[in-house]
Order: C-alpha cells, then structure tokens, then sequence
C-alpha cells in the first residue's frame, strides 16, 4: 500500500480551502507564514506581467461549416 501522502498537500484548491478552515488556531504561524510566501509570489507576478509589453489583437473572422477558422494560443 503506498504512504499517504505529506500533512498540508493538497489535491485541489476546494480541499485546501477545508482543510485551513479545519486548522484554524492550530498551527496558525504556518499558515502565516505560507500566506505570506504566497502574497510575496503572487506581488512579484504582477510586477513581472505589468512589466511586459502592451500586446493587441484585432481579428476579424467568418465562421464556415460550422468551425472556426482560427486557433489563437496566447502564452
């Protein structure tokens, strides 16, 4: 049987949600402490993105046999 896996990871964000709320007041400085580290991360993201360049795209299309004509994949 395999281990389970390591207190605090998560399998989706719903779970992570109720396993905080379960865990309020118990280790609390942890969880500070990954607030923060994320808070951090996320302000660093922005900063990254508002520094990029200013992109536009104006497409006109016309739809045919039901498909569209364009497939656009933005990164």
């Amino acid at each position: 049987m395999p281990k389970s896996r390591a207190k605090g990871v998560a399998l989706n964000p719903l779970h992570e949600a109720a396993m905080r709320l379960a865990g309020l007041g118990l280790s609390r400085s942890k969880e500070k402490t990954r607030d923060l580290v994320a808070m951090l991360l996320s302000h660093g993201a922005r900063a990254w993105r508002h520094s990029q360049p200013e992109a536009h795209i104006h497409l006109h299309i016309g739809i045919r046999s039901g498909r569209a004509p364009v497939r656009l994949k933005l990164r």
